[in-house]
Order: structure tokens, then sequence, then C-alpha cells
């Protein structure tokens, strides 16, 4: 609380209005004073040193030099016998004046020099929290990857057993036999999640899809019509002019892995009765935006700062490692997904560069 009340004390003392009653009053004190009285007029000729002084540590050398400037205006009227007179000797009075100036230069100029290098410390310590922020989330993807591979090469090979039996099945239950639908489904199944577990070595290696030009309004309203299949009990919204934006550049499949598990997590924070919203649209940065939007509650403090976190997640019996693989897609193609936490309710911004080729009108 001391250090407070001091440090409130300097700021009003700093003042423009305070460092200008500081030299009026010492002009004061010399005017008013006898001139005879040669002692008192050396003193106040050195107390116009300290509003010069607290001017130039409040506003560098800019301001020690107005407030040298100012005290001379003031003084050499004295001095210089035009309201009352100082005794001193004119060369002592003149040299006075130039020190004045010098002072204010030299301590603003040393101020500057400390805001410059406390600004410059300041960017330091922002980068070097930025980069201890990469660093941990590099580490966790890292540690994504190594789990997705883990898991990946545990269920392909009883994966391969179960492709194999439905194969087997399909034999004995031709087209048009009442459990042939269930052996097929079985058997693309199969090969769906296989594919899904090849897309999982890919990520757990590092190693981006193919990027292409593609449409991402259209892959974002595919995803609509697919999270509204779910029926979760809450409504899915999808705007955006098809084919009427740039093409996006990036792996169509990965990218639609990514929007399909955001709307996911949409439709489990917005709830039945809620609402889901895509919309794509052009950024001024010359890339593609798609915002997923939910009427939930939004992010908490604590989910904003682990977005992205393997293995945490707000939902019951949730992983996290969906909105984890998303990111570490996302980032692979050379785009971002991050927050906008001043939207009403959550929301998720994929960002992706623009492809050189447009659509066909």
């Amino acid at each position: 609380m001391a250090t407070a009340a001091r440090s409130s004390f300097w700021r009003r003392l700093e003042k423009p209005g305070t460092v200008a009653a500081m030299i009026v009053a010492v002009s004061l004190l010399h005017y008013s004073t006898a001139m005879h009285v040669h002692e008192a007029h050396g003193i106040y000729r050195r107390l116009y040193y300290f509003p010069i002084i607290l001017a130039a540590f409040r506003y560098g050398a800019r301001g020690g030099l107005v407030a040298a400037f100012t005290t001379c205006a003031f003084y050499a009227p004295h001095a210089f016998g035009l309201i009352g007179f100082d005794p001193a000797f004119t060369l002592e009075k003149s040299l006075e004046m130039v020190l004045y100036f010098a002072v204010g230069l030299v301590s603003g100029v040393l101020v500057d020099r400390e805001h410059a290098t406390l600004q410059q410390l300041r960017r330091t310590l922002e980068d070097r929290d930025r980069m201890a922020g990469e660093l941990v989330r590099s580490e966790r993807l890292a540690a994504v990857g190594r789990l997705s591979a883990g898991l990946a090469h545990e269920i392909r090979n009883p994966l391969a057993s179960i492709s194999g039996a439905s194969e087997v099945l399909g034999d004995d239950f031709p087209a048009g036999h009442p459990k042939a639908g269930l052996v097929a489904i079985l058997r693309d199944e199969s090969r769906r999640l296989n594919d899904v577990l090849t897309r999982f070595l890919a990520f757990a290696r590092g190693a981006p899809g193919p990027a292409t030009p593609f449409d991402l309004a259209d892959e974002a309203g595919a995803v609509a019509e697919l999270a509204r299949q779910r029926d979760a009990g809450a409504t899915v919204v999808f705007s955006g002019a098809v084919g009427r934006l740039p093409l996006a550049l990036g792996n169509r499949e990965q990218v639609r892995q990514a929007l399909l598990n955001l709307a996911l997590n949409g439709l489990a924070a917005a709830g039945p009765g809620g609402r889901v919203e895509l919309a794509v649209l052009a950024d001024d940065e010359g890339g593609l935006v798609c915002r997923v939007t939910d009427s939930g509650p939004g992010f908490s403090d604590e989910a904003a700062a682990n977005f992205g976190t393997p293995f945490f997640s707000t939902t019951a019996g949730g992983t996290g490692l969906g909105l984890a693989t998303s990111l570490r897609l996302i980032e692979d193609l050379g785009g971002t997904l991050t927050l906008d936490r001043n939207a009403s309710g959550g929301c998720v911004v994929l960002r992706l560069p623009a492809a050189t080729r447009t659509p066909q009108s």
C-alpha cells in the first residue's frame, strides 16, 4: 500500500500542471525577493532544476527541453532586469540557462533510453512466453501422435480379422438374403475404419495429405448435412455461397474430418434445442474462414487455456483427442484453428489459405 501511495504521489508530481506551477512559483520567489539578497536568488536559480528533471522523467527529452525553455522564458525577464533584477553576474546567469537545457536534454535522453530498454525487455518476455506456449503445444501434439500410432497398430490387427471374416460371411449370404445387408454394413464399416486408422497413422507421422484447391463452402455444407443426421435435437445451419467464394488450398478429406469434429463438439455444447451454425466467408487477409458457432455456454477460461490439449475435455467421457487432431491437421495444411471468445456462445474459427484458382462463374 505504501508503494502504491508513493507511485501515485510521483504521478501527480510529474503532471504538466504541477511542473508549470513549480516553475511559476520559483519565478514569483525571484520577482518578490529584494535585489540585495544574493544567496536567495542563487538558491532560486537552482530550484528550477527540479521541475525540469521531473518533466524529463515523465516525458523524456522533449519534456525536459520544453520545461527548460519555459523556465528560461520565466527567468530571463528577471535575470536581465525587465522584472526586478537578479544581482548575479550576467555570464553566470547565462550559463545557468544553458545548463537548464543541458540538464533537461541529458535527463530526457536517459529516460528515453530506459523506456526503450523496458519496451524491448517486454517484447522479449512476450516472445519467450509465446515460444514456451508453442513448445508445450508441440509436445502435447507429439504425445497425441505417439498415442495415435499405438492405437492404430493395436486396432488394425483385429480389424483385419474382422474384415476378412466379413468377406467370408458374404459368400454365405448372397444378395437378396435377409442378412446380406448386415454383412455389407460390416464390410463397409470395416473398410471405413481402416481408412480412419490410415489417416491416424499419417497424422502420427506428421505428414499432411496432399493440398489441392477445393470449395470450402461445399465441404462445410456437406458436414452440416452429416451433423443433421446425428439427431442430437439441435438445429444445424449452414451459410456460405457455394461456388462463389475463392477456392481454399488444403486436403479436402482432412478438412472435412476437422469440420465434422468441430460440428459434433458444437452439437454436444448446444444440447437439445440448441443451434449450431457453420458459416464460410473470405477473410481480409485473402484466406477462407469457416466459423463454427454453437448456442452453448461458450469456452471457460480453463477450456480456452487448454484449447487443443490432448485428454482435456469438458464433455463427460470425452478424451479431447478430436480437437487436438483437428488442430494438428489444419496447422499442417498451413491454416489456423482459433477461438473467438467475443462471439455469443462457443465459436471456433478455421482458416485456410486461398488457392490461386478461382471458382468458375
